[in-house]
């Protein structure tokens, strides 16, 4: 479901158009559909592990403030730019 506008209430899921795993504790992941290879960071990995189950961006960005070190208002703006970057990619449904 690509296009979809991303908001704190919008439901975040891995796409079916995807393969992920870890290496040496970084998540990378191959799109099926593009043929694009992805590396993921410590946090961008972390963030791939929370959409294991669908989540809420508001949820996600929670679970962000409460794990790492980062303001409330930087961290949903971040997360809805590297939501969006992933959406576009075909990585991610937004329900």
């Amino acid at each position: 479901m690509q296009g979809n506008a991303l908001t704190p209430e919008s439901i975040i899921c891995k796409s079916l158009s995807q393969v992920s795993t870890e290496i040496d504790g970084e998540t990378v992941l191959l799109s099926i559909d593009k043929g694009n290879y992805y590396g993921m960071n410590k946090v961008l990995s972390a963030i791939w592990q929370w959409l294991e189950q669908p989540i809420t961006v508001a949820d996600l960005r929670r679970k962000l403030t409460q794990t790492y070190d980062v303001a409330d208002d930087v961290c949903e703006r971040d997360v809805l730019k590297v939501l969006g970057d992933l959406q576009r990619e075909g990585l991610i449904d937004i329900r």
